[in-house]
């Protein structure tokens, strides 16, 4: 009789957040860690139909009903359980390959349960090493110099792997683990044919600090392993490889301990490492989790999202935490998560933090967590130059891809709004912008666990820019006077006009095709197809006339946009009164300026 792998259901069922799920067919409103709604198999005033996000299953207190998704499509559409099954397949685009129970799938499940007994028991040994055996000092005093006690030791079942592959098969031998099950498992590693030791069988942890993996029902599934010799040429931390039982990219570390906490505070924070995990848990932050050093997968946010609202990343305040945040969004934010992000002091990640300046520094830094795109924002303002055109307008663009992910209409109008005033951006024209751009995509890469970077590009160009910029290439005369007219302060306050910059700028009879080869081959990738892209299109018609009104077009909207920033200066909260007395001021001199220059341009389009 077909039947489709245990492993398989969980798959289905851990991509199947059940809340949406119901939620097509009951209207439900949270109660508590619950949800609660009025049940769809009999008819009752007051909700008594119950959907408990941690455990992924619904009951109804009334007439009973019960069960998981599979149920609940089973028995909502009167489906079959394999139907069931495939529907929810097909809309987590997982695919189902059947098996036939038969010897083969009997031999599946033995070695599966042979590896859980095999991590239950070899976690309880790498324990008792580190809490007796003298093997294990280096790794206790590590601990010491760390602030763990043995108390933590023991709760989180922290354990050590000897240097000397002797004592692993002495202890394996009168266990019955066998040689294949040892390396099925990842305990032992066999060198390949390219490495310095081909055909040889040796334990894959050796002398670290172990860590046990567990899913979601707290069995250890797998291993990290922390180095403990600082001069050794190996990798810090160590997971175990892929197994039967593990999947890093599907699994946070903690998770089993800090579920029900994070579904209680609707909130996760996000560790980078186990260490910050442990210590902010055992200090009375329990709502953390941490991913086994890889990007987030969709997996990873959907887990999230079953258990809370709201994801505080606690990532380094450097680039890397910088570029780890922007990652993180990418995957977190289409799935509906607010993400916020944590400022931890330079230097410091929560382990430190804590130890060092005590609980209530990391409660103070959990408090300032700040919305996603104040951060982004706050972090570019110290690391680039905005107040430059170029640099100010490339960074729009990267919010805007951002902003494109959100799914939610109010959270997506709600930062349009706060990255145009905090950059200074009249909002109708950056509005258009995000409108134009493209949802930047996350490459989840299971085997390698990255998430590919996106292809850089330009923001949309201006087209009074851009028709500029088309017509000093392709006419010498009106290159040159472009060059000599000293306007070009104009192009700061207005976005997509980093072609029409470039041109300007150049020093080179762009009008010579051979000359502008060797231009644009100086030019960054975005800019130079960009440029390309723009020669390649029928050139406007025209001479020097219809250059200079282009160019008196761009002051108007130089006028009108610093007109717009200051009337959204004059809307921001806890502005004195003599700010707003010289911002009206200034409002009045730039609408008349506007109004001035307008009148003296013929055939204008509205803004």
């Amino acid at each position: 009789m077909p039947r489709v792998p245990e492993e398989t259901l969980q798959q289905i069922l851990a991509a199947t957040d059940i809340v949406d799920l119901v939620g097509r067919y009951v209207k439900l409103r949270r109660a508590g860690v619950n949800w609660v709604g009025l049940c769809p198999f009999h008819t009752e005033k007051s909700p008594s139909f119950n959907v408990n996000t941690a455990r992924g299953t619904y009951h109804c207190f009334g007439c009973g009903a019960g069960g998981n998704a599979f149920r609940f499509v089973m028995e909502h559409d009167g489906l079959t359980f394999m139907d069931a099954v495939k529907r929810l397949a097909d809309t987590a685009h997982i695919r189902i390959e059947e098996e036939v129970w038969d010897a083969n799938a009997e031999r599946v499940a033995k070695i599966r349960n042979g590896l859980v007994k095999l991590h239950t028991e070899i976690a309880e040994w790498y324990h008792e090493l580190l809490m007796k055996s003298t093997h294990a000092e280096e790794a206790r005093a590590y601990l010491k110099s760390r602030g763990i006690n043995a108390d933590t030791a023991r709760n989180w079942k922290m354990g050590y792997a000897p240097a000397s592959g002797q004592l692993l098969r002495q202890w394996a031998e009168p266990r019955k683990f066998t040689e294949n099950l040892l390396v099925a498992g990842g305990i032992l590693a066999r060198g390949d044919e390219d490495s310095n030791r081909p055909g040889e069988v040796y334990p894959r942890f050796r002398h670290r600090l172990m860590f046990p993996i567990r899913n979601d029902f707290g069995e250890v599934i797998a291993f990290s392993g922390r180095l403990l010799d600082a001069n050794a040429k190996s990798a810090k931390y160590l997971n175990s490889p892929e197994t039967v039982l593990f999947n890093k990219s599907k699994v946070f570390f903690g998770l089993d301990k800090s579920k029900r906490p994070i579904i209680k505070a609707n909130r996760a924070i996000v560790c980078e490492g186990q260490l910050d995990l442990i210590t902010a848990f055992e200090h009375g932050f329990e709502n953390v989790v941490a991913p086994l050093g890889t990007a987030f997968t969709e997996f990873h946010a959907r887990m999230l999202k079953r258990h809370a609202e709201e994801v505080v990343l606690c990532f380094d305040s450097d680039n890397a935490g910088y570029k780890a945040a922007e990652r993180a969004f990418v995957i977190l934010a289409p799935i509906g998560l607010i993400v916020k992000v944590a400022p931890l002091p330079k230097g410091e990640d929560p382990d430190s933090l804590i130890r060092g300046q005590g609980t209530e520094a990391f409660k103070a830094t959990l408090e300032a967590s700040r919305d996603f795109f104040d951060h982004m924002i706050d972090y570019a303002s110290s690391n680039r130059d905005l107040n430059e055109t170029r640099e100010k307008t490339r960074f729009a663009g990267e919010m805007a891809s951002m902003i494109r992910l959100l799914e939610n209409n109010i959270a997506r109008d709600a930062a349009l709004q706060k990255v145009a005033m905090r950059l200074g951006i009249p909002e109708a024209e950056y509005r258009r912008q995000v409108a134009k751009t493209a949802k930047p995509v996350a490459n989840n890469q299971a085997s390698a666990n990255v998430t590919q970077e996106q292809t850089p590009s330009l923001p949309p160009q201006d087209k009074t820019a851009s028709m500029l910029c088309a017509l000093a290439l392709s006419d010498e005369e009106i290159l040159d006077w472009l060059r000599e007219t000293d306007r070009e302060e104009i192009l700061k306050d207005i976005s997509g006009t980093e072609l029409l910059s470039l041109v300007w700028n150049s020093s080179v009879k762009l009008a010579d095709p051979a000359k502008l080869t060797g231009f644009l081959s100086t030019l960054k990738k975005e800019e130079e197809s960009a440029l390309s892209q723009l020669h390649s299109q029928p050139m406007p018609k025209g001479g020097l006339p219809e250059a200079v009104q282009a160019l008196d077009v761009l002051e108007m909207k130089r006028v009108h946009n610093l007109l717009q920033r200051a009337q959204s200066q004059l809307k921001q909260p806890g502005i004195d009164a003599a700010t707003i007395g010289k911002l009206n001021e200034r409002v009045v001199a730039l609408r008349k300026e506007y109004l001035d220059r307008r009148a003296r341009l013929q055939n204008v389009p509205p803004l």
